[in-house]
């Protein structure tokens, strides 16, 4: 499996949580990042996200810089509190060889390092990480790269 995790984009301060907006700056990210990945994009078979605001723009901007026509599954589990079992097993259950998740912090941190068995990974807004595992559960993947939003 490939699995690539992103950031969502810089938001703009707002309360509640969930409902936070991507900032303009956050959406020229989401789309400089998704322009420097859109020929690995296109092996990506299913898109899912968090159904926080600021994600689910991320995700919506990602897939149509690149031009994907998936539909986006929400996953209340990527969530800034999600549940990393849920997820191991949400990725155990899918039929996609190769999956894009819109996450927030500190989930997506503590997913990378759940995954691969590493500890203290940090990420910005925006940032793309890839893994590939053979078959996804804790300390099973590898990290190929981590790349920043500009």
């Amino acid at each position: 499996m490939q699995l690539y995790l992103l950031r969502h984009g810089d938001a703009v301060d707002a309360y509640p949580d969930q409902h936070r907006q991507l900032s303009a700056y956050g959406r020229a990210q989401v789309q400089s990042i998704a322009l420097r990945h859109r020929f690995e994009s296109e092996a990506i078979e299913q898109v899912v996200s968090s159904p926080y605001t600021r994600a689910a723009e991320t995700a919506e901007i990602f897939t149509q810089t690149v031009n994907l026509h998936h539909r986006i599954d929400w996953l209340d589990d990527l969530t800034p509190r999600g549940d990393l079992r849920a997820i191991e097993g949400f990725l155990q259950r899918t039929n996609a060889e190769t999956v894009l998740m819109v996450t927030h912090l500190p989930l997506v941190g503590l997913l990378i390092d759940y995954l691969t068995g590493e500890t203290g990974t940090r990420m910005g807004t925006a940032n793309l990480v890839s893994l590939s595992m053979e078959f996804p559960a804790q300390g099973s993947a590898l990290l190929n790269w981590v790349h920043y939003a500009n």
